[in-house]
């Protein structure tokens, strides 16, 4: 497989329950260990860790270690935990597994090695179409007081998050062979092709909604204006209080995407095991204005400093548009084209 993730911990628990330093040098091999019986499918999410094998014959699991780097495009990590999601497209029908580079570093000794997961066409299948979601907006910083200037200093704006990407437009063929349900996918648009294939005992989901938008950052707060003063006989005035910095909008949430779908009368059965998700992703929320900075206090005989302004709540953005189910068709066709 090829990850995403990093771990955190610099102790790692040994097969035989004691503690033990991970020693790149003395690591002998590593490789992914998970459950080759539970259902394991593209689309799926499964509990795996990463085993090492030291010189010594003991084994560590170094899923958390701060050394470890994965990097995939076949799998992605969620968070820190032990739950990995085959995100991997396949192009053919021959494919089955998922795979992972894996490296260990300590300053500069480097171990690596690669592993993967091997699918057994079990379960729920899920083809990830879906749009990808828009990035949130940088919230900024709270502005303190100046330490020459006499007037508090305005509250950045919040950047405003990006907007998600709607779902594309997609045509399936659906066919018995082998006893396998094979799952023929073109996009038309880009007319990239994804061909799958499933033992056909759960569900079959094709995930076409659309990204949701991005959060608006938070403004920062204004900085407070510096206190009345009199030094060496010169008054320096109360400053005024700065503004608040303005909310970022929300991105818009993308579109749903549309599929035609059409299964072959060898497989009829399989038609009421099919979802289809096309909903329009959900507005990014509005961000927060920062709060006005207070006017510095005065001295006997002067007038306060001034409160700045607060700063405007961004606006939300728009929810994305459901995408559509074409009919669903039986016809016959050729597979000749689609293998």
């Amino acid at each position: 497989m090829k990850y995403l993730f990093l771990s955190l911990s610099l102790l790692i628990l040994s097969s035989c329950g004691s503690f033990k330093r991970l020693e790149v040098n003395e690591i002998r091999t590593a490789y992914i260990e998970y459950n080759p019986i539970e259902p394991i499918n593209f689309g799926s999410t499964i509990e795996a860790k990463v085993m090492v094998i030291m010189n010594d014959g003991s084994e560590l699991d170094v899923t958390n270690n701060r050394k470890l780097t994965l990097i995939s495009e076949d799998i992605v990590r969620n968070g820190l935990t032990k739950s990995f999601k085959i995100v991997k497209h396949p192009t053919s029908f021959s494919e089955n597994t998922a795979n992972v580079n894996i490296t260990i570093t300590d300053k500069e000794l480097i171990f690596q090695a690669t592993d993967s997961i091997r699918m057994n066409f079990k379960g729920d299948l899920t083809i990830d179409a879906k749009g990808n979601n828009g990035i949130d907006g940088v919230s900024q910083k709270n502005r303190g007081s100046r330490l020459l200037l006499r007037d508090g200093r305005h509250g950045a704006n919040g950047t405003h998050g990006t907007n998600g990407q709607s779902a594309e437009r997609y045509v399936s063929n659906i066919w018995l062979e082998n006893n396998l349900t094979h799952i023929y996918v073109i996009n038309q648009q880009t007319n990239e092709v994804w061909r799958y294939k499933t033992l056909g005992e759960g569900s079959i989901t094709f995930n076409l909604k659309g990204g949701n938008g991005g959060n608006g950052g938070h403004g920062g707060d204004g900085g407070n204006g510096r206190n009345g003063s009199l030094n060496n006989g010169k008054y320096k005035r109360p400053g005024h209080g700065g503004d608040g910095g303005h909310g970022g909008r929300g991105g818009d949430g993308g579109n749903g995407g549309t599929v035609h779908v059409t299964i072959h009368p060898n497989n009829s059965q399989i038609e009421p095991k099919l979802n289809y998700l096309t909903d329009g992703g959900n507005h990014g929320a509005p961000g927060k204005g920062g709060t006005f900075g207070k006017g510095g206090t005065p001295l006997a005989g002067q007038i306060a400093g001034t409160i700045g302004k607060n700063g405007t709540r961004g606006w939300s953005g728009r929810n994305g548009l459901d995408g559509r189910i074409q009919p669903l068709n039986f016809q016959e066709f050729s597979l000749d084209q689609l293998k």
